[in-house]
């Protein structure tokens, strides 16, 4: 069987620990090219499996290859920074997004604004940067009560 129809496989299952050991046999055959889109798939399966930290591994193994992420890629790392992460972490790969080659795309920014809901000194960092790429686009800033609301119930 062809060894990337097996890692397709192991990512759509889920199984992530296989699915590395596979991707590591696949950077060793002599056929191997560095493809952003066998790393995306990978990295986005360890996103949602809560695997942060072999993310960041796979994530400077790419840009040691020098490939860029496509707008799903950044979309789902800086979703599962903010939800299993760390802001910070999200925030690194946000500045990654930025100096892509490629202009970036709307989603990550919305993901990013609402997630950074309660770092309003980040968020607005990233707002003033979504206003400045998408001037026709609006942000929508819930009231601040909504906060102090949460974190009196937290």
């Amino acid at each position: 069987m062809d060894l990337i129809a097996v890692l397709t496989e192991l990512e759509r299952q889920e199984e992530v620990e296989l699915a590395l050991k596979v991707f590591k046999v696949i950077q060793k055959q002599d056929w191997y090219k560095p493809d952003p889109y066998l790393y995306k798939d990978l990295i986005i399966v360890l996103s949602k499996c809560k695997k942060m930290e072999e993310v960041a591994k796979m994530w400077e193994d790419m840009k040691k290859e020098e490939l860029f992420p496509d707008s799903l890629t950044y979309t789902e790392v800086i979703r599962g920074y903010l939800k299993y992460g760390s802001p910070s972490d999200a925030m690194n790969i946000y500045e990654d997004m930025l100096k892509s080659p490629d202009p970036p795309d709307e989603l990550p920014f919305k993901v990013l604004l609402r997630g950074l809901l309660p770092h309003p000194l980040l968020r607005n960092k990233v707002k003033k940067d979504y206003q400045e790429i998408f001037p026709e686009s609006r942000v929508y800033d819930p009231p601040s009560e909504i906060f102090s609301f949460a974190e009196s119930n937290a």
